[in-house]
């Protein structure tokens, strides 16, 4: 597993989200979707249509459908994570997502 810092809140979100390290490391393995959110910082995602890559899946170590749900925020100043979410889908998550 590769090795990634993190922020102590992203260490308290992804606890009381149930989000791995594992999780953690294969998004950052295999994101293929960004998206500036400001100050510094890029949201990573792993598309659901990567995740239907034979190949992809079968290096991942964790779900691939949870992945797929996880939003992480990276700061490119601090090279850490600064958080991780579950995205829903709804209102609140749509900063976190790609406009069409």
């Amino acid at each position: 597993m590769p090795a990634f810092s993190m922020t102590c809140h992203a260490a308290i979100r992804a606890n009381q989200r149930g989000i791995t390290h594992q999780m953690i490391a294969d998004l950052l393995a295999h994101a293929d979707v960004e998206a500036p959110v400001g100050g510094g910082c890029t949201v990573l995602r792993v598309s659901r249509r990567r995740l239907q890559d034979g190949d992809i899946r079968a290096d991942l170590s964790s779900n691939p459908d949870k992945l797929a749900s996880l939003a992480l925020v990276w700061s490119d100043d601090s090279a850490e994570v600064v958080t991780v979410m579950v995205d829903h889908g709804g209102a609140k998550g749509r900063r976190y997502r790609r406009t069409h």
